[in-house]
């Protein structure tokens, strides 16, 4: 057998053998005291009063930072301010120093991009002119070779029309050689 099968036969087992037996008696009022007892005296710690004032501490101190609590100490007394007691003067000067110290940031930033912009364009000039010289210099040699190869063809043709006019003139000459020459007078032609 496996552990599985013994283990729900002992299940099974001890099931059929467990009899019901009665809840003994015991006094139930002894087992949990009573919340509050007037007559006795409760320490100082476990008073309700301390935790409700823990409570309204906190608040307090929660609801003074929220507001910006301020208080000043004078001659006359104290000076409580809620949420900064700056004067319209002061609130101006601080509003026109913020300012300031933007417009420099923007200026800087500015100076920055044009710069960067001055850079990326000449950049991208030069590498337009450098693009521009490989292909009017490609362009140019490409031209000059079929430029040669041009007056080659033409030089070519030239000496082809030439040999065929001096070829004919050739042939013009010697037949007016042949034609004037000794050819009629030879005897062995009659």
């Amino acid at each position: 057998m496996n552990k599985h099968d013994e283990f729900q036969n002992w299940i099974e087992k001890t099931a059929t053998d467990t009899r019901p037996e009665a809840v003994p008696e015991w006094p139930r009022e002894t087992t949990f005291r009573a919340r509050y007892n007037s007559t006795e005296t409760l320490r100082w710690w476990q008073r309700p009063l301390l935790p409700v004032a823990s409570l309204a501490c906190s608040a307090l101190a929660v609801l003074a930072v929220v507001t910006q609590l301020q208080v000043q100490v004078t001659e006359q007394g104290f000076n409580v301010h809620f949420g900064g007691s700056l004067t319209e003067q002061q609130l101006q000067a601080a509003v026109n120093e913020q300012i300031t110290v933007f417009a420099a940031e923007q200026q800087l930033q500015l100076a920055n991009y044009a710069a960067n912009l001055r850079q990326d364009f000449s950049d991208d000039v030069a590498a337009a002119n450098q693009q521009l010289v490989n292909y009017i210099l490609t362009t140019n040699r490409t031209e000059r070779q079929e430029d040669m190869e041009d007056i080659i063809r033409y030089v070519n043709a030239q000496r082809e029309d030439d040999q065929v006019y001096l070829a004919y003139q050739l042939s013009q000459v010697t037949g007016e050689l042949l034609e004037d020459g000794d050819y009629q007078n030879d005897p062995t032609q009659e």
